[in-house]
């Protein structure tokens, strides 16, 4: 008869182990339940033992080496649909193993589970994987696990990563094109200056022609580049890396959050970014059991701009005292007056996950159009840079043949 291995909570929450000899699940389930635990995981024990030696043989497939949002998505979209079928948690784990396409998503799995198997909780067991899974997570999934709805709760986190990841999808998509026309732009300009101008200097300088000024700026432009192409390049390099070090410190990043917030044309789509993701964020928290006091400590911590992070910080503060959102949001000059009236009623009608979720939609639905108006913008604009860029070179070196050709018939 197989042996299997055991996670449970007894009445007052502590967690027991153990092992049954049984012929199925189902009949291990039976056995402790009658004696009045809450099961959370089951394990045959030889597929158990069999894990550590296939995880070898997992490490040997064609793993990526990073998590992407794409990956955690469909562990947690796939781990949703088999809690809902009744999967034990430990037997779901091992199944994503087998699933999984990201090589640290793996090793986090596997050490999920044998944290669970040596009695630690699943939201224990994840958050010792802070650079993969968020507060966001942990605090979702244990909310989930107390309640007995883990299931629902992977639901919830599922809405959210699909959501937040469309509209990330779609900004960066609406970037993408025109920065290629413009790193296009860029490139036939380096190709004139050190491939072709040259060819056209040499013969005017063997003509002697007196040369019209656009073509002699274009002509020493291209000697600079020449004569200084490599501390151009490694200048070039020098200050990108300082730049991201700068970025990357709290004073740069400060910095760089006030920027975003006030750069015309992108202001308002970084700011409705922020409003969205705030709100499907704390709506999905509510609606998970999390204390609205907790979800707004999770979304200060989640913010992807410190400058909304500090006035989330700010909103939890106020919550402490016992005062109502509405009113810091309105303080706080960053929050729009839609949004802190439609919190206010949601405050007093005791609705607030629900208006949270209407806030998110509207702000979702507005930076989807503004997104494709920037698109359609865009394009042309890039166009045309790279046309005004191309022609003013060819211009610029047909202007002496030009004059010589005026010359010549007269």
């Amino acid at each position: 008869m197989p042996t299997f291995l055991y996670a449970a909570r007894d009445r007052s929450g502590l967690v027991q182990t153990g092992h049954v000899d049984a012929a199925t699940e189902d009949e291990v389930l039976s056995v402790l339940q009658s004696r009045g635990l809450f099961v959370t995981s089951v394990s045959r024990k030889d597929l158990t033992a069999a894990g550590g030696t296939a995880s070898g043989a997992q490490l040997k497939r064609k793993l990526h080496g990073r998590v992407t949002t794409e990956d955690k998505t469909m562990f947690c979209e796939q781990l949703a649909t088999l809690l809902e079928a009744g999967v034990p948690l430990l037997r779901s784990l091992q199944i994503l193993c087998d699933q999984v396409e990201s090589r640290p998503l793996l090793i986090a799995l596997q050490g999920i589970r044998r944290d669970i198997e040596g009695g630690k909780t699943f939201h224990e067991a994840v958050a010792k994987y802070p650079k993969i899974f968020s507060p966001f997570w942990v605090n979702v999934i244990e909310t989930g696990e107390a309640s007995g709805r883990l299931f629902q709760a992977m639901t919830q986190l599922v809405q959210y990563l699909k959501t937040a990841g469309e509209l990330q999808r779609k900004a960066v998509t609406a970037f993408t094109y025109p920065a290629v026309l413009i790193v296009a732009a860029i490139g036939a300009l380096f190709i004139f200056a050190l491939k072709i101008i040259p060819i056209f200097s040499g013969m005017f300088k063997s003509m002697n022609v007196q040369l019209p000024w656009l073509t002699q700026v274009i002509i020493s432009f291209s000697e600079v580049l020449q004569h200084y192409f490599l501390v151009i390049v490694v200048g070039t390099a020098g200050l990108v890396y300082a730049g991201k070090r700068v970025l990357q410190s709290e004073p740069g990043r400060w910095a760089m959050d006030r920027l975003l917030l006030k750069l015309p044309v992108f202001s308002p789509l970084f700011t409705q970014m922020e409003l969205a993701q705030f709100s499907r964020g704390l709506s999905s928290l509510l609606d998970s059991g999390v204390p609205i006091l907790l979800g707004l400590d999770i979304m200060q911590k989640s913010a992807t701009n410190k400058v909304y992070g500090k006035a989330f910080g700010e909103i939890r503060d106020h919550v402490r005292e016992g005062r109502p959102m509405a009113q810091p949001m309105q303080q706080a000059g960053l929050f729009p007056a839609l949004m802190v009236q439609m919190i206010q009623v949601g405050e007093e009608i005791g609705e607030l996950g629900k208006m949270l979720n209407k806030i998110a939609v509207y702000y979702e639905a507005r930076v989807n159009v503004f997104i494709e108006r920037l698109t359609i913008l865009f394009e042309p604009i890039a166009i045309i840079f790279m046309a005004v860029v191309v022609g003013t070179l060819v211009v610029a070196m047909f202007l002496p043949i030009f004059s010589m050709t005026q010359m010549t018939g007269h």
